[in-house]
């Protein structure tokens, strides 16, 4: 490293240390303690005393202007309520706060324990300082490294939220009132007409059969309506369908006999949406918009 290296990189760790002493937005305050802890800055920084810090907490605790004025378990406490909104800085930092721990531990050649509860009384600190000496290359390549390597952790998409969040209940003859008073809290008057109507529907296995496709459909409809769209072509549904939903009451299957296809026209109470073609099997093969 150059001198002019070294300068730069006092220079960041001087106004690293300004932004976490003084607070301020959480998001600054964050990225600051993040790159401090990543360059190990409390060592680059003098104490009262004029000597390095000997640990990432002995400067947290620090009075300014030397230290971080963060004092005993509730400036611990406050710095990690900071960092909750950035997990991978806050686990990065308990690791730091952590390996010094097992570090003064060797040096005194006590257990982390021992150095904790001597120097902070941290029961959290040690707990985590033994895991790491006990398995050091696990415990903070798993947890620490990923932020050191600038490595963002792949979160699982979101599961898709339904519309209509399904009903939990079970029905005994002996409960009848309780089952109608459920259902009517759950429901609102129109689709307990729809729920009553389809009781009493001399063609209710067909309907059962054409709700399959319809949700089949529904649910081709509304991807297409997304920014991904749906298919391997991406269709993209036209702008002024994004804000309509179609009906199943007025949405009609026209069966095919002679093809291997159905087509499904989804409606609402404007007209038609969309005519979606559907194979014998119950999936969706292509999307059509007028």
């Amino acid at each position: 490293m150059s001198k002019q290296d070294d300068v730069l990189s006092e220079d960041a760790v001087d106004s690293q240390h300004q932004t976490i002493m003084q607070g301020g937005k959480i998001e600054e305050f964050a990225d600051a303690l993040g790159r401090f802890c990543r360059v190990e800055g409390w060592k680059k920084l003098k104490d009262e005393s004029g000597e390095s810090f000997r640990s990432l907490r002995h400067y947290v605790e620090a009075k300014p202007p030397f230290g971080a004025g963060y004092s005993g378990k509730a400036g611990m406490d406050k710095i990690e309520a900071y960092l909750s909104l950035n997990p991978r800085v806050k686990d990065y930092f308990q690791h730091c706060h952590a390996n010094c721990l097992s570090d003064m531990a060797q040096e005194q050649g006590v257990s982390p324990a021992a150095v904790s509860k001597k120097e902070f009384n941290d029961v959290r600190g040690a707990r985590l300082a033994t895991a790491i000496e006990e398995n050091p290359k696990e415990v903070y390549e798993e947890k620490a490294a990923a932020y050191v390597e600038d490595k963002e952790r792949v979160k699982p998409a979101p599961r898709p939220i339904n519309e209509y969040s399904p009903i939990r209940m079970s029905y005994r003859p002996t409960y009848t009132y309780s089952f109608a008073q459920k259902l009517k809290e759950s429901l609102s008057s129109d689709d307990l007409a729809l729920l009553i109507e389809a009781i009493n529907s001399p063609e209710l296995g067909e309907r059962v059969e054409f709700e399959k496709f319809f949700n089949l459909a529904l649910t081709a409809f509304n991807r297409a309506k997304s920014e991904s769209g749906w298919g391997p072509s991406a269709v993209i549904a036209p702008e002024g369908l994004q804000d309509r939903t179609p009906k199943i009451t007025l949405s009609t299957l026209i069966e095919n006999p002679e093809g291997n296809s159905n087509q499904l026209s989804l409606c609402d109470d404007s007209g038609e949406l969309v005519t979606v073609e559907m194979s014998k099997a119950g999936g969706v093969k292509g999307l059509s918009f007028n």
